[in-house]
């Protein structure tokens, strides 16, 4: 079955070691009703975890697995065609072409598949010809974390600028390059956004449904021991809201999302409680940083009144920190409008 790709990456590091573990992934594709890329899945010697395309591709996984164990590269690829026949009754819409590539797990690949299983929006490149090879990933504001694959380093900066804007958007995206004569793969593992709001209130409902209006997935709770549960796990597209004003809810809740890279992070209330959670949070011993990055009051200044609008404006800033935009009008702009 296919797995989020978190809970995947988690599963794929727990195999044993005497499973010789592969990654699998596609890498591009044609037909299949318009399905995307992204998901992967764990190729081991007895067992596998997650899948890709509802499974029908497993028989020539399998035999992809059989010749990289056979052979001293670090990867494979190939191409699959799937007919019509064969995907519906996997449950597809129709067939396509599906590129497929498997690598070991060496360590890098490991360092990588560590940081999607924590949720973080990360960043990969993958050279396709004329060797397949993991090159590095990155994530949101960081450096190319790079593996030994001999490249110049004008092919290297180029990938490096390539993922950085990639990442900006936070959105899973997927594309084949060339460039130096060699062919790479790029991707942006994203996991699905998850938004605490902490507070009952007619506004948190209204938040909830303007959140699930954008395809998002938005909870409220009333109690630290809730919204702390809630929060485990939490990655770099994720988000708390706090509506409530009581400051021994916060301030830990905070406090505890501190070392999660690009949270977004919002408190409603007056300019008088936001200071008083910020001295509140030093004598915690937030940092500096950690202060400045919330959003408080919270929600982009849109003259907003009713509960209504202000999840609006809520939701809004949350999409422009997650994207790493500034939020000014369109038309003072330059660059796409599209993401």
């Amino acid at each position: 079955m296919a797995l989020e790709a978190a809970r995947a990456a988690e599963e794929i590091l727990a195999l044993e070691a005497d499973e010789d573990p592969l990654l699998a992934r596609i890498v591009d594709m044609r037909g299949f009703g318009g399905r995307t890329t992204g998901d992967i899945a764990g190729l081991g010697r007895s067992r596998n975890v997650g899948s890709l395309m509802f499974g029908s591709l497993q028989p020539a996984l399998a035999e992809l697995a059989a010749r990289l164990r056979s052979s001293s590269a670090a990867g494979l690829e190939d191409s699959v065609e799937l007919g019509d026949s064969e995907a519906v009754k996997a449950g597809l819409a129709c067939g396509g072409s599906a590129r497929v590539a498997i690598l070991r797990l060496d360590p890098l690949v490991k360092a990588a598949l560590g940081e999607i299983s924590r949720r973080r929006v990360v960043a990969m490149a993958t050279m396709l010809s004329p060797s397949i090879a993991m090159l590095g990933y990155r994530l949101p504001g960081g450096p190319l974390i790079r593996g030994n694959v001999s490249l110049s380093e004008e092919a290297l900066a180029y990938l490096d600028e390539e993922l950085g804007r990639m990442l900006r958007t936070r959105r899973a995206e997927s594309r084949l390059v060339e460039h130096s004569g060699h062919l790479f793969h790029l991707e942006v593992f994203s996991p699905p956004s998850h938004i605490v709001v902490v507070g009952s209130s007619e506004l948190s409902a209204a938040i909830v449904a303007q959140f699930a209006l954008l395809g998002l997935r938005a909870s409220v709770c009333d109690t630290l021991e809730e919204a702390d549960r809630q929060i485990q796990g939490f990655g770099s597209n994720d988000g708390l809201v706090l509506l409530s004003h009581d400051h021994s809810i916060g301030v830990p809740l905070i406090m505890a999302l501190a070392d999660v890279p690009g949270i977004y992070l919002g408190a409603l209330g007056s300019r008088h409680t936001q200071e008083t959670r910020r001295e509140l949070l030093e004598q915690a011993g937030a940092t500096p940083g950690l202060i400045d990055q919330i959003h408080g009051p919270v929600g982009l200044d849109l003259g907003s009144r009713t509960p209504a609008e202000t999840a609006v404006a809520i939701a809004a800033e949350f999409l422009a920190h997650r994207s790493g935009r500034d939020p000014v009008p369109l038309r003072g702009t330059r660059g796409a409008i599209n993401g």
